[in-house]
């Protein structure tokens, strides 16, 4: 029965793995369809299709708008009312409803009147109302830059992850090649009795292993590919290839108190806290404009007919023009609390613009510190590379001249391949802590 058991196992197993290869294969074909996308030609797309940025720029609008809507209030007011009144059978009852009387009475009324407002002073209210607009609209206007540089970031970051990917499958495109190359002289040598049967199988499972990891990669390549499309305004299964020279590598060398002062001078979130700051202290100064009265200007244009004179029915204009003042006298005693409030808003808004400091101060320095480890990592990796190389040539002079088994010469085509996979991660690994440390510094 344990015989039967392990058949059985044996069979889900190869199935498996042909199943495997064979989604690994369907895969790299629609790798083969995937559009060309430089990174330049994806941040514009972002810019312009990019849904989050839509929404911001929208707001922005509104915000806009609201500026303007503030800004009618230092207009004349102007109202327009008109009625007219039709009074049938009018009587004049003596007692209480004993008898009654009709009476000649005129019984159409009609009116019309504009009333216009001016306002003269409102304790600089109106202006503060407009000010907290426009630092309201400046603040939305930060949103959409931060935003943008958002979408600029999660652009670089997942474009040149994708080029990670593409390079892996290529390398380990490789590794499946030489094993391959090294399984069928294997089957020759283990038929011959030079090699046993285990490092045969040794190998099978390494170029295994090489197609599962070409298998996921293929996955995350489609996966990534999904998400910038989102990000650009593509059909989210469109798979994407980018475009990535030598000459993209970042020279610059850059100092941490330098990146430290540029980000504290470009950084959006600290113009936004700042701008919250200005708008704290608009709200004390228009919650103290209630103590001031308010004076308006007040012109009237009036109509009636009849006009209800004693003895005789007539048409009646006349205009009117005055000044009126409104004073609320009860808000000087609840105007208090809200100046305490305010003045604690102003305290907050102080505290939390150092608090955006302190958070964009260790964003720059782990920036930092990862673009100058990048840097020294890919001094490591070339040397990597080069004592690979040389061991695979040492290996390989031995294995020529049978002085090594398969299996060592399998280890160091493994081990350099490995090595030029490291290598080249480092290299994209530099590019993205180099576009990260520029969206910190506030310059994406």
């Amino acid at each position: 029965m344990n015989y039967f058991q392990l058949r059985d196992f044996k069979l889900k197993f190869w199935a498996l793995i042909f199943s495997c290869v064979h989604i690994s294969f369907g895969q790299q074909d629609s790798l083969g369809t995937a559009k060309i996308l430089k990174l330049d030609e994806a941040i514009i797309l972002g810019i312009q299709n990019n849904r989050q940025l839509k929404i911001a720029n929208t707001d922005l609008a509104i915000a806009n708008e609201n500026v303007g809507q503030a800004k009618i209030a230092k207009m004349p007011r102007i109202g327009v009312n008109g009625g007219y009144t039709y009074i049938g059978d009018p009587k004049i009852y003596e007692g209480f409803y004993e008898s009654n009387i009709s009476v000649d009475y005129y019984n159409h009324q009609a009116f019309a009147n504009i009333i216009s407002s001016l306002p003269i002073y409102a304790g600089s209210a109106i202006n503060k109302r407009i000010d907290q607009q426009e630092l309201l609209s400046q603040m939305q206007q930060s949103v959409v830059k931060m935003t943008e540089a958002d979408v600029k970031n999660a652009i670089t970051e997942q474009y040149f992850t994708l080029e990670k990917l593409y390079r892996q499958i290529e390398v380990t495109k490789q590794n499946i090649i030489n094993t391959d190359l090294r399984i069928r002289q294997l089957q020759s040598r283990v038929n011959n009795g030079q090699n046993i049967k285990s490092d045969l199988l040794r190998t099978e499972l390494q170029q295994s292993n090489f197609k599962v990891s070409v298998f996921r990669s293929t996955n995350t390549i489609q996966l990534i590919s999904n998400y910038l499309d989102i990000l650009i305004g593509f059909p989210t299964n469109t798979i994407l290839k980018p475009v990535v020279a030598e000459s993209m590598l970042p020279t610059e060398n850059l100092n941490l108190q330098e990146s430290l002062a540029e980000a504290y001078q470009n950084r959006e979130e600290i113009k936004r806290a700042e701008i919250k700051i200005k708008l704290s202290e608009s709200s004390l100064s228009l919650t103290k404009s209630g103590f001031m009265p308010n004076i308006n200007a007040n012109l009237i244009l009036n109509t009636e007919y009849p006009a209800q004179w004693p003895n005789y029915v007539n048409l009646l204009n006349y205009w009117a023009a005055g000044v009126s003042l409104n004073w609320d006298v009860s808000s000087f005693y609840n105007l208090k609390h809200r100046i305490s409030g305010d003045r604690l808003e102003i305290d907050k808004s102080n505290i939390a613009l150092q608090v955006t400091k302190d958070q964009i101060s260790t964003e720059v320095k782990n920036a930092y510190v990862r673009y100058a480890e990048s840097k020294e990592n890919i001094k490591t990796y070339k040397k990597d590379v080069e004592l690979s190389m040389s061991n695979y040539k040492i290996v390989k002079s031995r294995y020529d001249n049978d002085f090594a088994l398969i299996s060592e010469i399998v280890d160091a085509e493994l081990q350099l391949n490995n090595s030029r996979i490291s290598l080249v991660n480092a290299n994209l690994d530099l590019i993205i802590q180099y576009y990260s440390l520029q969206y910190a510094m506030g310059k994406l």
